[in-house]
């Protein structure tokens, strides 16, 4: 009678047993889970305040965002401990620099137009330049990853984003030819003093036909490089922010997980895509610094939007309401938040007026509200203001009869433009800017020549801004358009008014960078369709050196700039420029610096022969001081020679009908058997899920 309740009591105590022993494992798998679980990195900014890092000790939520970095690795600058497969920070990359040769245009002297006198403002120059290297990345891989954060249900933007491109992306994926449909280029980079890190952006379009120049949509795509251009991967940066439901406030910080797609709001209509691109197209990138004394990225684009416009009719006295679509600049801000975007929709909508979008804000100017299309602002940042951050952005909005606008950065009036400029004021601005348009961001050279020394290289009336526009050339010898890039020197002066002048232009630039081919499977046809050679940004420029030569009565520096480019609309290029600073120096009309006496062989205070317009009261012909479009018809009329020459020298002679833009697609399937694969295969699914749904 006693066995069975000994057995129960066995069987009990074994249980309990079985149960503590499994307890004990769990808790100790879990702890050695999390001993072993990497925790996120978080980059910070070098001028994070101290009194914030020192809060920690105290837990104040209030001084720091404590909830965002309290699982997280704090780090204040990176290094190889934290990444495999990086070189050392000091480690030089390889390069191969050599000579390269160009010819500058001034305009040290009125010439009325007349090309036939263009050599009395034309120069030589010479700089060093290394071989461009291609800045690949996976579209595989990036794309792969694009579909698994859909499915994971991660972002709301990239869900919304979606039906542009699914199901088609997970056969394109499956079949490996994501490539012949997606396109990664438009690259352009800043360098992050805070972070040491550059931050590029570039533009990955989608063409569900597999054309390039035809894509339904853009997206923005944002990377960062250790100083070394080494990408770096799974790694956040802590970044001042707003909070967009307090109204914007801006004392706030957002952790960002690079690499990443920026959700940037634009308005689609994803039922009718034929003929209509959306997205953010021309992405610039340039460095400005908020009122909250952080240095942070703003980006430049033009996007396919819609607005309601009121009007009145005539028949009564209600106001009307109408649709209207027209692509716009806008300015975004990569750090910054908003709720919703009826700023690009025209009107509130529930379906999104809950999410959160990067902050953006349309560029407008009355005098050009009513023109359809907008594109290839050039900007840059003058530093003629007090404050100690910036109030405005600049654009040359035309080179050719030289336009400048000013736009507010600020505020309710943030995006409104007016005028700080116009060469010809009869001109009217809705009028066609011209060939040369775009281009990168202009640098402002108080941003890069050394403090010591710019009072004795600038007088304080001057600044100078150095860029890289481009020429858009149709038919002028190679194929039906050719871009190339044009070295651009912006001067501004403020004497009675403000001045602007393109002081000094190139004619198109090679850089000696091998072209491919617009078609694909013909990249040896290098004046088919279009030559594209187009200059996004400069991404950082050093001058590591700059001393006053006394005995040879000039200045001499050392200096190197980093420039993105894309060929053929297809790749992110960089290359890099040793000596131009120096070539900008050396310049034979010596107009740009206060200039060195070379018999005294010291500084001129006189500041003679720097060609201020409006300085001397007796002599108000400002075109006689370079305010004209002498030396930009000379420069074009060169690119045009370059490119008849580079025609005559590459042109491959047509022999049948393969080249016609129209038969492209058909053909491009004749030849890639995945393409083919796919659009069959593609076909059957569609036909089959009508059929289903019939």
């Amino acid at each position: 009678m006693k066995f069975p309740k000994l057995r129960k009591r066995t069987v009990y105590w074994a249980v309990l047993t079985v149960f503590a022993l499994f307890t004990i494992h769990f808790v100790f798998q879990y702890k050695e889970h999390n001993s072993h679980r990497v925790q996120p990195i978080v980059l910070i900014p070098k001028a994070f305040p101290s009194l914030i890092l020192n809060s920690f000790d105290t837990q104040n939520e209030e001084l720091v965002p404590i909830k965002l970095l309290k699982n997280c690795q704090i780090i204040r600058s990176y290094h190889t401990g934290y990444e495999e497969n990086t070189k050392l920070l000091g480690q030089e990359p390889q390069s191969n620099f050599h000579k390269f040769n160009f010819t500058v245009f001034s305009s040290m002297k009125p010439i009325g137009l007349d090309l036939k006198q263009c050599q009395l403002l034309s120069s030589s120059s010479q700089v060093e330049v290394n071989d461009a290297v291609n800045m690949d990345a996976s579209l595989h891989d990036i794309l792969g990853k694009l579909l698994q954060d859909i499915r994971h249900g991660k972002l709301e933007y990239l869900q919304e984003i979606a039906p542009f491109f699914l199901p088609e992306l997970q056969l394109q994926l499956n079949l490996n030819i994501v490539d012949r449909f997606w396109y990664r280029f438009s690259g352009s980079s800043i360098w992050l003093d805070q972070y040491n890190m550059y931050f590029m952006i570039s533009r990955i379009a989608y063409s569900p036909h597999g054309v390039k120049n035809q894509p339904v949509v853009s997206l923005t795509y944002g990377q960062l490089f250790d100083r070394n251009w080494n990408e770096v991967k799974n790694i956040n940066l802590l970044v001042p922010s707003n909070d967009p439901s307090k109204n914007g406030g801006h004392d706030s910080f957002r952790i960002i997980s690079f690499p990443y797609f920026l959700p940037i709001p634009f308005w689609h209509d994803i039922d009718n895509t034929d003929g209509n691109y959306f997205g953010p197209e021309d992405p610039r990138l340039i460095l400005v610094r908020n009122k909250q004394g952080y240095e942070e990225p703003l980006l430049i684009f033009n996007s396919y939007h819609r607005k309601f416009v009121h009007y009145d009719d005539d028949e009564d006295s209600i106001m009307g309401q109408t649709v209207k679509f027209q692509r716009s600049m806008f300015m975004c801000w990569p750090w910054q938040y908003q709720m919703g975007k009826s700023n690009v929709e025209g009107t509130s909508n529930p379906e999104y007026d809950n999410k959160v979008y990067n902050r953006v804000i349309e560029l407008k100017v009355k005098l050009l509200a009513d023109m359809k299309s907008q594109k290839n602002w050039t900007p840059f940042i003058s530093e003629d203001s007090t404050n100690k951050f910036d109030s405005y952005i600049y654009f040359v909005y035309r080179w050719a009869n030289l336009d400048v606008l000013k736009c507010s950065l600020l505020g309710d009036v943030a995006g409104d433009c007016v005028f700080d400029y116009r060469l010809d004021e009869t001109l009217v601005p809705q009028n066609k800017v011209g060939p040369l348009r775009g281009g990168t961001q202009l640098v402002n050279l108080r941003q890069v020549i050394p403090r010591s020394v710019y009072h004795r290289l600038l007088p304080s009336h001057r600044e100078i801004f150095i860029g890289f526009a481009r020429t858009h050339l149709d038919n002028c010898g190679c194929g039906k358009v050719m871009y190339r890039p044009n070295l651009v020197i912006l001067v501004k002066d403020t004497a009675d008014k403000t001045y602007y002048k393109i002081s000094h232009i190139s004619s198109s630039l090679s850089f000696d960078v091998p072209i491919i081919g617009w078609n694909v499977y013909k990249p040896d046809d290098l004046c088919f369709d279009s030559n594209v050679l187009i200059p996004y940004s400069v991404s950082n420029w050093n001058i590591t050196s700059l001393e006053l030569d006394i005995e040879g009565g000039r200045w001499v520096s050392n200096d190197q700039l980093t420039l993105t480019l894309s060929i053929s609309d297809s790749t992110v290029h960089r290359l890099d420029i040793r000596g131009l600073f120096q070539s900008i120096l050396d310049l034979a009309d010596r107009s740009l610096f206060i200039p060195v006496d070379r018999e005294t062989r010291v500084i001129d205070e006189s500041q003679n022969g720097l060609q201020t317009p409006g300085s001397n009261p007796l002599n108000q012909d400002v075109n006689s001081l370079g305010v004209n479009n002498d030396n930009i018809v000379c420069a074009l009329d060169a690119s045009v020679e370059f490119c008849f020459e580079y025609g005559a020298k590459f042109s491959i002679p047509k022999q049948d009908e393969f080249y016609e833009v129209e038969q492209q697609e058909f053909n491009e399937e004749l030849i890639d058997p995945k393409k083919h694969q796919y659009f069959k295969i593609l076909g059957k699914y569609l036909y089959d899920h009508a059929s289903a749904n019939s």
